[in-house]
């Protein structure tokens, strides 16, 4: 019998793919791998294919019989353990917050979020070279942004971004399912004074949602998905986008010679921005049988969309791994997912790094890397990856 991949991958670049995903990509679509904890699950590495598992609604988050399920590394707060009524339930989330990101509401949130990055970034230029990226900007700046939408205090938000990545550790099962706990305890908190103390905001928007039908546990679920997803890959990008630049310096140049073209640079950035070590592939399980070429993938088997890996499918993206600022449009990356499941906060993560990226070399136009770009440190450890600390100096 032919010894299968383990996973996750040998990743020796920061800024690029696992070379044995990309054997794996080149050698057909998907490819039968184990996981670190021995488990059998299927690995989907084509763009084509990709996308049409992610628009068909063949794949889900729940098992049909959970005791006979692989186990995949999925946080508490995303996985789904109804599996009768998953889609169901999925809709009426959707139904409930996708009005909640009207093009109207995050047009009205846009100068907040420039107004958090200038402040920030204020407070980084202040500072005395070296210093780290990742607690000055990257981190809190999506938390920020989020606490604004809910209306949590900023003075907490210290304490959710703790929670956020809690919830991401791969390490340790139980900080995972406490700090879940912890985020959902305290929007329920939060939520019950709303309802005597309400604001303009997206929790009190709730709890007025359908004649008021929806319980505060109900509320402080949602809000606390909002928090969590509308963080950590945010944080995640703002790093890996600014080190893109870094490492790319005829395309900095580009850039400040060229501010229009900070939304290629955003879309560039949102493709390569999934370290992709087969690891953070997003898990499903299938709902029925599905035939994908010549492989028939069995109802309840695992499955692992390696989106980092389809967003450098040459089939696609010509030159895929060069970060290019004048790539063709559109540019159809799927770092949001696609179809029905297509993330809610997309064009609110759009505002941040246009943000981010039309100001941060221009307030630190010497901005450069403090420690070589092999002593970063990714976080394997965690769901959505990330760096432990990006040096700078400026």
């Amino acid at each position: 019998m032919t010894e299968l991949p383990n996973l996750p991958f040998d990743k020796p670049s920061l800024l690029g793919i696992a070379p044995q995903l990309r054997e794996l990509q080149e050698e057909g679509p998907i490819a039968r791998v184990r996981t670190a904890a021995g488990e059998e699950v299927w690995l989907v590495t084509r763009y084509d294919e990709v996308k049409a598992l992610l628009a068909g609604g063949r794949l889900g988050r729940s098992h049909p019989d959970p005791e006979q399920a692989t186990k995949v590394r999925l946080s508490a707060l995303l996985a789904a353990d109804d599996y009768d009524n998953e889609e169901t339930n999925h809709a009426q989330m959707r139904a409930l917050l996708v009005p909640r990101f009207s093009a109207r509401r995050m047009r009205a949130l846009k100068p907040r979020i420039e107004h958090f990055v200038d402040d920030l970034l204020d407070r980084l230029a202040a500072r005395t070279p070296p210093a780290d990226l990742h607690p000055a900007l990257s981190s809190p700046l999506p938390v920020m942004v989020i606490c604004e939408l809910l209306g949590v205090p900023f003075a907490d938000w210290e304490r959710f971004r703790r929670w956020s990545t809690g919830i991401t550790d791969l390490d340790d099962n139980q900080h995972s399912v406490d700090s879940t706990q912890q985020l959902v305890d305290y929007m329920a908190d939060l939520v019950a004074r709303k309802r005597t103390e309400p604001g303009d905001d997206m929790l009190s928007e709730l709890i007025t949602e359908q004649d008021g039908a929806l319980s505060d546990a109900d509320i402080a679920q949602l809000g606390a998905v909002v928090l969590f997803a509308g963080t950590e890959t945010t944080v995640v990008r703002i790093d890996l986008g600014t080190l893109l630049l870094l490492s790319n310096p005829a395309q900095r140049a580009l850039l400040a010679e060229n501010p229009e073209l900070v939304q290629t640079a955003v879309e560039e950035i949102l493709r390569l921005g999934v370290g992709d070590s087969g690891l953070r592939a997003s898990p499903r399980y299938a709902r029925s049988d599905i035939t994908l070429g010549d492989t028939v993938i069995r109802t309840g088997d695992a499955v692992l969309l390696a989106i980092g890996a389809a967003n450098r499918d040459g089939r696609v993206f010509p030159d895929a791994d060069r970060f290019d600022l004048v790539r063709d449009k559109p540019n159809p990356h799927l770092a949001f997912g696609y179809g029905a499941r297509y993330c809610i906060g997309a064009s609110l993560a759009r505002i941040e790094l246009t943000a981010v990226f039309e100001r941060l070399f221009r307030r630190l136009p010497d901005l450069r890397l403090a420690v070589p770009v092999e002593s970063l440190r990714w976080r394997e450890d965690l769901l959505t990856g990330g760096f432990e600390e990006l040096p700078v100096t400026f």
